[in-house]
């Protein structure tokens, strides 16, 4: 296939290197010093599995493509005004459009913005990767796993692209359920290390830290119930367990933006919790002090 990787972060430059090494046609969407060393020195890839190393095409903008097969969005959240010209560009020359953003609003901003919905499909990606180095980015942790809508016209493309690599395709029959349930993974991370100022392992080891990681993600759940998504009765167990299989180092992508003086992702994770479950009449104390900290801090990083 031809595949476009929109966002060449972490997730976006591991899948295209997944997908590269499969033997697709695999096109980044990428600048600067990034774009540079894969054009110099290949697309590296460091993982406890193994590392290998990758070519993929590199282009500034998506505008410069006749077209794809399909088209893969892993750019930050508050990235995609940016690059939904580029989107719309693509679908309209027949290329599948996956989400595969942070938050649970991913398709409703896509379609306000102009691009066609029955192009489009919200995806889930399962795996924790990060940018190390300019051409460089490594796998943490075991899971890598995408979940995409069984009734998405785009889902047999995504299933074909993947199909004997090293990353498990799953279909669901209710995405939405997929959508809240890693909504609760990531702000429950997020919430909890921000309130700590510590990495998950020294949370583990506080005699409130279970209890707390259960409340936590108990929030998130609630909301997303109220607003008549059918999550399962065994979620909060789930998640739970999931949270505990993070290695105790970890730290989410939001600490990791903050911590270098980035924009984070916090309006479309901890925030957007605060406020559907204002809406909902769900109190979420946890994502609020969570949120509280991390927007005070970044608006105390930016220039005045």
């Amino acid at each position: 296939m031809n595949v476009v990787v929109v966002g060449a972060g972490g997730l976006g430059s591991y899948i295209g290197s997944v997908l590269a090494d499969a033997g697709h046609e695999v096109v980044l969407v990428t600048r600067g010093a990034h774009r540079s060393a894969i054009e110099s020195h290949g697309l590296r890839v460091q993982s406890h599995a193994g590392d290998f190393t990758t070519w993929p095409t590199c282009v500034g903008s998506a505008l410069e493509l006749p077209g794809a097969d399909l088209t893969f969005v892993a750019t930050k959240t508050f990235s995609l005004p940016e690059v939904a010209p580029q989107l719309k560009h693509l679908a309209e020359r027949g290329s599948g459009v996956v989400s595969l953003l942070n938050g649970v609003t991913a398709l409703e901003r896509l379609a306000e913005q102009g691009i066609p919905t029955d192009s489009c499909a919200d995806g889930v990606a399962y795996m924790t990767s990060f940018r190390v180095a300019p051409g460089v980015v490594e796998r943490k942790a075991a899971h890598q796993r995408i979940v995409v809508g069984r009734d998405s016209p785009v889902a047999p493309d995504v299933c074909d692209a993947f199909a004997g690599t090293i990353v498990e395709i799953e279909q669901a029959t209710d995405i939405r359920v997929e959508l809240w349930e890693k909504m609760a993974v990531v702000c429950s991370l997020t919430v909890l290390c921000a309130i700590a100022d510590r990495t998950m392992g020294s949370l583990r080891t506080h005699r409130f830290g279970a209890d707390l990681q259960r409340a936590a993600i108990a929030e998130v759940l609630a909301v997303g119930r109220a607003r008549g998504v059918p999550i399962p009765d065994d979620g909060e167990r789930r998640i739970d367990e999931t949270l505990d299989r993070f290695p105790d180092d970890f730290f989410p992508s939001v600490i990791h933006d903050l911590n270098g003086g980035r924009r984070t992702e916090m309006d479309d994770l901890g925030a957007t919790v605060s406020r559907l479950g204002r809406e909902s009449g769900i109190v979420t104390p946890l994502h609020d002090a969570g949120t509280l900290i991390v927007q005070l801090a970044e608006s105390a990083a930016q220039p005045r």
